[in-house]
């Protein structure tokens, strides 16, 4: 089924207005194979959909709510992965092997986003701190680990409230 120009901009605008793709191509009455294609054939000629969304983003709420939104975002992405290893069925060693990479990577974006941000500094030196306690267990009481996994993410909301604003 063909569909007009007015229906690809509506979708589009949709899209970079912040509705998932397939929301907006149910609300256009457009499949969501014929949405993907036409962003991604949009990009390939220069119209980067992703790019006018995120300046969307940024205009609308202002650079500390997006901040705000990235650390979210980021820290969610954490915590999912946090309860995923916790209900594996992975060794208890692999799952500390496992945590402390995602400790190091929470604590380099940490660091990485209190350049741009000072605000975030302090949680920055919070969270290196925790992976550091984190590398330590890992290597040295690997139960002790064991013990203190299910509280890391309370931990760390208790320092995203500290510090985090």
């Amino acid at each position: 089924m063909a569909h007009t120009q007015e229906t690809r901009d509506n979708l589009r605008r949709l899209y970079i207005e912040g509705m998932p793709l397939n929301g907006a191509a149910v609300s256009c009455g457009v499949h969501y194979d014929s949405a993907r294609d036409w962003k991604a054939k949009a990009k390939a000629a220069g119209d980067d959909w992703d790019t006018a969304r995120a300046a969307y983003r940024i205009s609308e709420q202002g650079m500390d709510d997006l901040n705000k939104a990235l650390v979210e975002d980021f820290a969610r992405q954490v915590i999912t992965t946090t309860r995923e290893l916790e209900q594996s069925q992975l060794p208890a060693a692999d799952k500390a092997s496992l945590l402390a990479q995602l400790a190091d990577a929470y604590s380099k974006f940490s660091k990485s986003f209190a350049r741009i941000n000072p605000q975030f500094s302090g949680l920055s030196v919070a969270l290196d701190t925790l992976k550091t306690i984190v590398d330590h267990l890992r290597k040295s009481d690997p139960a002790a680990l064991k013990h203190l996994q299910p509280h890391l993410e309370e931990v760390g909301a208790a320092l995203g409230k500290r510090y985090g604003g």
